[in-house]
């Protein structure tokens, strides 16, 4: 059977498994071939080979319109193994993922040079390159030795020598080696000769510099000499600079030889006097006015225009019609034309002149020509040329700051291993930064590339990346971001990111994808523009074909012109026809507007990770956020607290004893016994409750009171409001804080809690468990003690706490039985919630806070209200959105009290609450149905299908990574600034329109 590799029959299990190309051959003809063979057959599963897909880079000049565009997807497209082409025609970047078993990266960029362009690698899976400068490779000896000393580097992938220039490029691992590794083989390489038998040395040892580092997301960090590390922008920028100059070049010849034809097809001929000049014959009887014409508009037409008539040639050669047949036909129709006016009226009158004298009039006739067209028509597409240029290098500018943040040098710093002493410190280009370098980064200094703190502390400026104004402070184990500033003290950073692995790299590369993404316009001018040739081209013919049956039948007999046939005066309408057309402005519209919409976005902090999302959010009606973590900051605290059963005093509690504790209760024994629980869990708001544990079981140590305690909470001391060891350092050094200090805290918080037994968590609903009343007693008389000697030296608080004797007494099983958790879990537990209690929990609920119960023993202890703060932005927010005519919705996991509390705070009319991940998407999809274009704004891994789900998604960039790869919009800053995305794209569509 056609198709068919190989074919394995195993009798006893009665199963078969075929080898078989599915371009030729389907698994279900291959189970009716079996049948018609008189057996049953079953298709049990397919198994499709591995694929090594590898995702090439590279640059490509030339294209100037949808239709080139067109041409080297389709040239991509066509070879063997390419699953998918992207170019950005803005840019000139062409991205294909292809598999390596099948068809090579040179072969890739053959193809798309025989479609008439010119490509040039950048990257090819995860390689990163770099090009070296080698001095003194003088001989094919010297070429051949430089690249077998790259090639034996370690993590090396493939390098090529190219002598005439003294360059050397270099694809390699950043996780295996880096460019000081290739410079130093070269340097070491003795040129070839070393081993000759002569034992002569070479002429002059080799020298390496990097000329420019290529990363896979088509920036580059490039300079002369040492200054390889450069500006991160000079890959790109250069080679718009390039593209700049070359159509500068081509415009200004041009120009030199068609305003000379212009004066004197136009302004002479309307000159007094000139007549009889411009009329004379000078060659042949050729007036000198289309002699000089014919000698200025050749060079323009052969010379200055090769480039469209070398593009055409190949563009016909592969069936394909673009823009450079259009002006090739255009102005070589024209030019000729002009020729064969010229030579056939030459022709005619000779002949006339030799064999009917009395009939030629020289003065009577003076053939056409349309050799300032031809000139004029190549001057004015460069001119276009130079100005989408131009164009597109402005449109880079956004992508250009955000690479230039890199500062061109780092300073290195080598440690002894053992001591951890400096050994050596020098600078290097940033270019040349490997992987687990030690870098000082010292007051006002750039991070040169993303790493970990590993000594010093200070304020780092992360505006430039993030937007966020205000300074973060970092201590050792926090990540900073390559670009960010330092503003107060040294830093020793390690650098865990290099090349394309940095933010700014991963930044600029989503940039570069949207932009490489077509918008559904822009598929629309696509297809246009690519019938748009053919389509000019036809009717051109039509159009000469028209007038000349007109002119054969005699219907045009008394309007032929003196000395036109009626070939001639047909052709002159088809060539109107043919030159007047230009499809460049309907390709190159959506790309340049798509490009700076998302340029300008990302200048504002606002990610967009394609061009359909841009477009998509131009027409969003309905907006729904997430709750926690969206609309709030995502951090709860406790806010307030409520005990029963127990009479608070001022420097402790008095009161019966708890049943089973064997002791009052006071605010102390509480957060013991529900910071045991809590320290098993990992709900979100066992954080928040920890916290407050930690704080008031730390400030009792030093002697402080329960009004002492809700003070320092309201006031927000140090550490999200609760006092850690280093009470003078700020927080929040960063997103995830810092891990040390978490450490610590937990250390910290460990020694002051008693150990939980028996812990059983209810997912939704809370925790138990089990805590010794003997450990427990134990840790109240600690805190007693402590609170007595900070008395006595003079700390605040007063008199020390006065914990009941019969504290020590255990009851009589010795432990006491723990639940915390929600109203659902007190039914469980059988657990009678009082009069008193709902009193107090109902406001507290109503106000948006989430009540935690606490029950000791089957009896409610106490109560937390825990309450995420809304974002100060929120309230702005939804007003600016509800004020442009777009629908807010809330949709959130939480409590319905809870979610209608924040809603009615921020005037959001519709809410969905308690909803699951798989609900949200389906609440989505409800929003949908009414044929609205929905937008979805969450943080969480829970909202990540719904984020999926809607029209336009947006992740909050202090979000998870799930959540962001679902989204399609990023928003850089941990706010709610979507607003600011819907200006862009409706601004984007206009420009496309327009």
């Amino acid at each position: 059977m056609a198709g068919v590799k190989r074919v394995s029959v195993a009798l006893l299990q009665e199963s078969a498994e075929v080898h078989f190309d599915d371009a030729a051959v389907t698994p279900e003809e291959l189970v009716s071939t079996v049948e018609d063979a008189g057996f049953e057959g079953a298709l049990v599963n397919v198994r499709h080979p591995r694929q090594q897909l590898e995702v090439l880079r590279m640059r490509v000049t030339g294209m100037v319109c949808a239709a080139c565009s067109t041409a080297v997807e389709n040239a991509l497209l066509s070879q063997g193994g390419v699953s998918k082409a992207a170019v950005a025609l803005a840019s000139g970047e062409v991205e294909a993922q292809f598999d390596s078993a099948v068809v090579t990266a040179e072969a890739l960029l053959t193809a798309v040079e025989d479609a008439g362009f010119e490509a040039s690698l950048l990257s090819q899976g995860g390689l990163e390159t770099l090009t070296l400068r080698v001095c003194g490779m003088t001989s094919t000896a010297s070429a051949t030795a430089v690249e077998a000393a790259l090639r034996r580097v370690p993590g090396v992938a493939r390098a090529g020598v190219r002598l005439e220039e003294g360059l050397a490029e270099v694809w390699y691992d950043p996780n295996a080696t880096g460019p000081r590794d290739c410079i130093a083989a070269v340097e070491r390489c003795d040129g070839g000769v070393g081993g000759s038998t002569t034992g002569t040395p070479p002429a002059q040892p080799l020298t390496a510099e990097l000329l420019r580092s290529l990363s896979p997301w088509g920036g580059s960090g490039s300079g002369e000499g040492a200054g390889g590390g450069g500006k991160g922008s000079s890959g790109t920028m250069s080679a718009a600079d390039r593209e700049l100059r070359y159509w500068w070049g081509l415009f200004s010849t041009s120009l030199f030889f068609t305003v000379p034809v212009f004066i004197v097809a136009m302004v002479l001929p309307m000159m007094p006097g000139s007549e009889g000049f411009m009329s004379t014959p000078i060659i042949w009887k050729i007036p000198c006015n289309q002699v000089v014409k014919w000698a200025l508009a050749t060079p323009v037409q052969f010379i200055v225009g090769w480039r469209f008539h070398r593009g055409a040639l190949k563009a016909l050669r592969r069936g394909t019609a673009n823009m450079d047949v259009l002006v090739s036909l255009g102005t070589n129709a024209a030019y000729f034309y002009s020729v064969i006016s010229i030579l056939f009226h030459r022709y005619e009158g000779h002949r006339l002149e030799m064999d009917e004298p009395m009939k030629f009039d020289p003065n009577g006739y003076v053939p056409t020509d349309f050799f300032e067209t031809s000139a004029m028509l190549i001057t004015f597409i460069l001119l276009g040329k130079y100005l989408e240029a131009a164009a597109k290098g402005r449109t880079s500018a956004a992508l250009a700051a955000l690479a230039a943040l890199v500062p061109d040098t780092a300073t290195l710093v080598v440690l002894d291993e053992a001591t951890g002493a400096v050994l050596d410190c020098r600078d290097v280009p940033s270019a040349l930064i490997h992987r687990g370098d030690i870098l000082k980064v010292l007051p006002g200094s750039k991070v040169p590339t993303d790493g970990v703190i590993v000594e010093g502390q200070s304020y780092l400026n992360e505006a430039m990346v993030t937007g966020e104004s205000a300074p973060k402070w970092k201590r050792p184990g926090d990540v900073v971001i390559g670009g960010t500033i330092n503003t107060s003290n040294p830093l020793l950073v390690r650098a865990t990111r290099v090349g394309s692995e940095t933010v700014l790299s991963q930044i600029v590369r989503l940039v570069e994808h949207a932009q490489m993404t077509k918008a559904p316009v822009q598929a629309f001018a696509d297809r246009v523009a690519a019938i748009f040739v053919p389509l000019v081209i036809a009717l051109s013919l039509l159009t000469w074909l028209g007038w000349y049956m007109a002119g054969l039948t005699g219907v045009l007999k008394d309007a032929l012109p003196p000395g036109h046939t009626p070939f001639l005066f047909a052709l002159l309408f088809g060539i109107a026809v043919l030159v007047i057309a230009c499809p460049c402005a309907l390709g190159l519209a959506t790309p340049t507007a798509v490009m700076v919409g998302t340029g300008v976005a990302a200048q504002m902090g606002i990610l967009i990770k394609g061009a359909d999302a841009l477009e998509a959010a131009s027409k969003v009606k309905v907006v729904v956020f997430d709750k926690t973590g969206t609309l709030t900051r995502g951090k709860p605290t406790v806010t307030d607290w409520r005990l029963f059963g127990a009479v608070e005093g001022g420097s402790g509690a008095v009161g019966s004893c708890w049943p089973g504790l064997g002791a009052p209760l006071d605010l102390a024994t509480l957060c013991r016994c529900v910071g045991a629980a809590e320290s098993a869990s990992e709900h979100p708001l066992a954080r928040a409750i920890l916290d407050f544990c930690r704080l008031h079981l730390v400030m009792a140590q030093h002697g402080a009171t329960t009004r002492d305690t809700a003070a320092a909470a309201a006031a927000g001391a140090p550490g999200g409001g609760y006092p850690s060891k280093d009470l003078h350092e700020p927080s929040g050094s960063g997103r995830s804080g810092s891990r040390a200090s978490q450490r610590e805290q937990a250390a910290e918080l460990e020694a002051l809690l008693p150990k939980a037994l028996d812990v059983a968590v209810t997912p939704g609903v809370g925790i138990t468990c089990a805590i010794s009343t003997e450990h427990l007693a134990q840790l109240g008389a600690a805190a007693a003690g402590a609170a007595a000697s900070s008395s006595r030296v003079g700390s605040r608080g007063g008199s020390a706490v006065a914990l009941p004797a019969a504290l020590g007494a255990a009851a009589a099983n010795g432990t006491v039985r723990v639940a915390v958790g929600n109203r659902l879990l007190m039914q469980q537990e059988l657990v009678d919630i009082p009069a008193e209690a709902d009193a107090f929990i109902g406001p507290m609920e109503s106000c948006g806070n989430t009540v935690v119960h606490v029950a000791l023993n089957g009896r409610l202890a106490g109560v937390l209200a825990v309450a995420d703060p809304l974002k100060a932005e929120a309230a702005g927010v939804v007003a600016a959105l509800r004020g442009r005519g777009i629908q807010v919705v809330m949709l959130t996991g939480d409590n319905w009290r809870t979610a209608r509390a924040l809603a009615g705070q921020l005037g959001i009319d519709m809410v969905h609450a308690e909803t699951l991940p798989k609900t949200k998407a389906l609440k989505i999809r409800e929003l949908q149905s009414s044929g609205k274009v929905v937008a979805m704004v969450g943080d969480g891994i829970n909202d990540s299908p719904a984020l999926a789900a809607a029209d336009v998604g947006v992740a909050i960039g202090s979000g998870t990574d799930i959540a962001i790869e679902a989204a399609d919009y990023v928003l850089m800053r941990d706010d709610l600034e979507v607003g600011g995305a819907k200006p862009i794209a409706c601004s984007t569509q206009l420009s496309v329109a327009v």
